[in-house]
């Protein structure tokens, strides 16, 4: 409890001094600050900070490796994974001299090219159709910084794990691989979609998205099992919407 007591004495005073130092932001500086402000707009304080760790786990996990392809997954759907992919995209590409795909290949219930404003009638599933090529499925969501490739039109497919388990999704990969800093790849519950263990082949690393309170322990234990069997890195575990009983600023002092 003292640890506790002496924490919120801290926040307590911290929060009565001014923070941080006088403005000195150069002409040079201004236009990435705007450029910051717009991606970022609206994000919480803590949960940008949350992600910021993600992105540093990222980078640990794939510390020596040149391609940064990351699967996110989920043990059931409903958890979460999608906004959690698409704001680490905002926060990724609100730095200096890094750009990002965001690729949808949640194709029975894509969501990316909402969320973005963006359509959906030329996408990853068209590509490996061979209904278009790479650059068809490129969407600009902030130009030279933030891509997209949407899910794309299921209509005449069958058998995803056909086309996802392609030489033509190897050369996809391979590709976008080669001219982006991240790729960050959404796909669909690992329990509920067969092709979601082969997208996990293809990864540098995966990270698996945790509704807190929600997901049965069961659950997890079996999702978890699943990406044990797959070729890529684990990197670890999001858990989301975590609630905590005492201030959070406080955990972080504790």
């Amino acid at each position: 409890m003292s640890k506790i007591y002496d924490a919120l004495r801290k926040a307590e005073r911290d929060r009565g001094r001014p923070r941080g130092k006088p403005d000195r932001t150069t002409e040079a500086q201004q236009p990435r600050l705007r450029h910051e402000s717009v991606l970022l707009a609206g994000m919480d304080e803590q949960f940008h900070r949350s992600l910021l760790n993600l992105k540093n786990a990222i980078d640990s996990g794939m510390k020596g490796k040149e391609s940064r392809v990351i699967l996110f997954t989920s043990a059931i759907k409903g958890e979460g994974k999608t906004t959690i992919v698409a704001s680490l995209a905002r926060v990724l590409a609100s730095g200096e001299s890094q750009k990002i795909l965001l690729v949808d290949c949640s194709v029975r219930n894509p969501e990316l090219h909402r969320l973005f404003g963006r359509k959906n009638e030329k996408g990853l599933v068209d590509f490996l159709a061979g209904r278009a090529t790479i650059k068809d499925v490129i969407q600009s969501v902030d130009q030279g910084v933030l891509d997209l490739v949407a899910a794309g039109a299921m209509d005449g497919v069958e058998g995803t794990q056909m086309l996802f388990g392609s030489e033509r999704f190897a050369v996809f990969i391979k590709e976008v691989a080669a001219a982006y800093d991240y790729i960050l790849v959404d796909s669909s519950a690992i329990l509920e979609a067969p092709e979601t263990p082969i997208l996990g082949c293809r990864a540098d690393g995966i990270v698996m998205v945790v509704f807190a309170s929600k997901t049965r322990r069961e659950v997890i234990k079996r999702a978890m099992l699943m990406i044990e069997k797959l070729d890529g890195t684990f990197i670890g575990t999001v858990l989301n919407r975590r609630q905590y009983y005492i201030p959070e600023f406080i955990y972080r002092r504790v």
